[in-house]
């Protein structure tokens, strides 16, 4: 049986509220019975990616508003959260800045592991990653709702719902343990530290200056990493501008990792249990944890609203298949390949990878029905 995918379209008809992305957005909420996948007065997870410092294309609070808005009609009890990325302290200050506070959202915002990043609880994920550690606010709720900001990424290609809910619902490290247990494990399966090259190296610091856990530093103009502090994010793998910095992991062991993430986290969930809402918009080339917002990819394409991570992450990458690149963004120059979306010919890496080995996990169904609205 085919899942069900609704897409609420970014063009308006007339110059009405009603007519535009915001209106159409909260009247379809009004409709969806919410109530069936979320259970009454339960607190209830807002799962979201809060950005970093100058990644300024997130989700707008407005939307994330109506979304509250609309769990509280249920009525049940939102909060707006993610794991640690920065230090939690730091991350708090960053979504204040994004606009996502208690006043805004009329909800609270929280640190789904803590203001340390320690808060969890171990879970099997599967035989690639074996255990991991769920953010604790993710773990003991009992209904989630996934809100998604898609862009590109590095590794996977996609930074979709199933992306979301697998490096966001699982912490950076747990309480007494270390990296190995946390997120950092899916960069970091075949190896302990990055690959340095000495000799690409042009010493401009870059992987210092974006590190999140202040954990490279450069004595005697050697690449040093303290074990201790690092997260195994990769960021510093990425930012580098001659590829003297490798993550010591395959595209494909990768996107295992992440649906066996993924899997970890939804199997503390019921069936049923989570709704996925993608934003198709102000799509960026890069995950929002980058310090930075390039042009959009591609014109926006509206929102979709699923029960299904792999379904709804496969509408997206065939809708993303489908679109012409914007002039001046880092896609324009793409050549087009049948089959292939902008973020896969963007970062040369098939991002339907992670998307069928979550449909393997049981996870969810490749085959959808889309229904357009608005």
């Amino acid at each position: 049986m085919k899942s069900k995918v609704y897409q609420i379209t970014a063009q308006s008809r007339s110059f009405t509220y009603e007519s535009g992305l915001m209106g159409k957005f909260e009247n379809f909420l009004g409709q969806f019975d919410l109530g069936r996948h979320l259970p009454e007065d339960e607190l209830v997870p807002l799962k979201m990616h809060l950005g970093n410092n100058g990644a300024f294309k997130t989700i707008r609070p407005q939307f994330v508003k109506k979304v509250v808005d609309a769990v509280k009609k249920v009525p049940a009890k939102p909060f707006v959260t993610d794991s640690v990325r920065v230090p939690g302290y730091e991350y708090l200050e960053i979504a204040k800045e994004a606009g996502y506070t208690h006043l805004t959202l009329d909800a609270p915002v929280i640190m789904a592991d803590g203001i340390f990043g320690n808060d969890s609880i171990k879970v099997y994920a599967g035989e690639t990653l074996g255990e991991m550690a769920i953010a604790s606010a993710i773990h003991d709720a009992k209904a989630m709702v996934v809100l998604t900001h898609v862009k590109g990424h590095i590794q996977a290609a996609l930074g979709g719902a199933i992306k979301n809910i697998s490096m966001g619902g699982i912490s950076a490290a747990p309480r007494g343990g270390d990296w190995h247990q946390g997120r950092g494990k899916m960069h970091f399966l075949m190896g302990e530290t990055m690959q340095w090259d000495q000799a690409k190296c042009t010493l401009c610091h870059d992987c210092m200056n974006i590190c999140p856990s202040e954990a490279i530093t450069f004595p005697d103009n050697v690449y040093t990493v303290d074990n201790e502090k690092c997260w195994r994010c990769g960021r510093c793998a990425r930012v580098c501008p001659v590829e003297a910095i490798e993550v010591p992991i395959s595209h494909e062991v990768f996107m295992k990792a992440v649906a066996e993430g993924a899997n970890a986290v939804l199997k503390t969930f019921e069936p049923g249990k989570v709704v996925y809402i993608n934003f198709l918009l102000e799509m960026q080339p890069e995950c929002d944890c980058m310090p930075l917002a390039d042009p959009p990819i591609a014109q926006d394409q509206g929102i979709l609203i699923s029960d299904d991570p792999v379904a709804i992450d496969t509408a997206t990458l065939d809708i993303l298949s489908k679109v012409s690149p914007l002039p001046g963004s880092r896609a324009s120059d793409l050549v087009p390949k049948e089959g292939w979306d902008l973020f896969s010919l963007l970062h040369k890496k098939d991002g339907r990878l992670q998307i069928a080995e979550a449909e393997k996990l049981g996870l969810g169904n490749s085959e959808y029905e889309l229904e357009v609205v608005g």
